[in-house]
């Protein structure tokens, strides 16, 4: 994994200020968080994919998070909305963070700077998970499929933690594997272009279809997960065991599926 990190030295008192931990309710509505938790945040510069494997945003919007809050992957692509000193932005999840602790987050550095002073190096925050927050239209990419090579996918612009992602074959759907690296692998030995039954935790489904095999880069669809202008998904049947096809992680990339992501948005209060 690639990932170059900024690490500072900063006064005692900022990290007393910032190992305090706080939970605050708030309302749970679309598009607005289910509860935000405090901790602290530092910023870094992220390799070209992140973990998550979806590339980071020119802006700097995007966030690492620790093992247990990045749950195995499920959170991957989601949204956070952070406070810190000097206001609220909101970022996308889109890495690991090997040594952050519950509670830490480590900041694309213009996030940062929209809501701290790049000088101070770690600042107080908190944070929550966003409910169906607005997102564009579904990305998919689609590798590997043909020959002996196995399906390889990565889905963009979700917002919402994902449940599965099943290849439809026929009148049945295949449930493809869910990886730590935030790719959903299946079978090989396909041909044409293939459609994706996209679902999230939250029940919303869409249907993808016309997806080229064999690309390299995001294909965007016209689909939304909710939201949006969207075709009735199929009903047809999942089949009951995943794809078999998938590559290992290497270990660096090892993750206890624990904390805030399994069925329900990543929030830890």
């Amino acid at each position: 994994m690639n990932r170059r990190h900024l690490r500072w030295i900063v006064p005692a008192a900022t990290v007393v200020i910032a190992s305090v931990v706080a939970v605050v309710l708030v309302t749970q509505v679309g598009g607005s968080a289910a509860c935000a938790a405090g901790g602290s945040a530092s910023y870094y510069t992220a390799g070209r994919n992140g973990m998550c494997n979806l590339g980071t945003p020119a802006d700097g919007a995007y966030a690492a998070v620790g093992k247990a809050e990045l749950s195995g992957g499920k959170n991957c692509g989601t949204l956070l909305d952070v406070t810190g000193p000097n206001g609220t932005t909101r970022v996308q999840i889109v890495d690991l963070c090997p040594s952050c602790p519950a509670g830490k987050l480590d900041l694309g550095k213009g996030a940062f700077q929209r809501i701290g002073s790049l000088s101070a190096g770690i600042i107080p925050v908190t944070y929550a998970t966003v409910r169906d927050p607005e997102v564009g239209p579904l990305r998919v990419k689609v590798k590997g499929g043909q020959g002996s090579s196995s399906l390889s996918v990565v889905v963009d612009n979700h917002g919402n933690p994902l449940s599965t992602v099943e290849l439809q074959q026929g009148e049945s759907f295949i449930a493809l594997k869910h990886g730590e690296d935030n790719t959903w692998t299946g079978p090989s030995k396909l041909s044409g272009t293939i459609a994706l039954r996209i679902s999230d935790v939250y029940a919303h489904q869409a249907l993808v279809s016309g997806l080229a095999l064999g690309q390299n880069d995001f294909q965007q669809s016209t689909q939304h997960l909710y939201g949006g202008p969207s075709p009735s998904p199929s009903t047809g049947p999942s089949t009951v065991e995943s794809a078999a096809a998938s590559a290992s992680p290497s270990p660096e990339r090892s993750v206890v599926p624990a904390g805030i992501g399994t069925t329900a948005p990543p929030v830890r209060c």
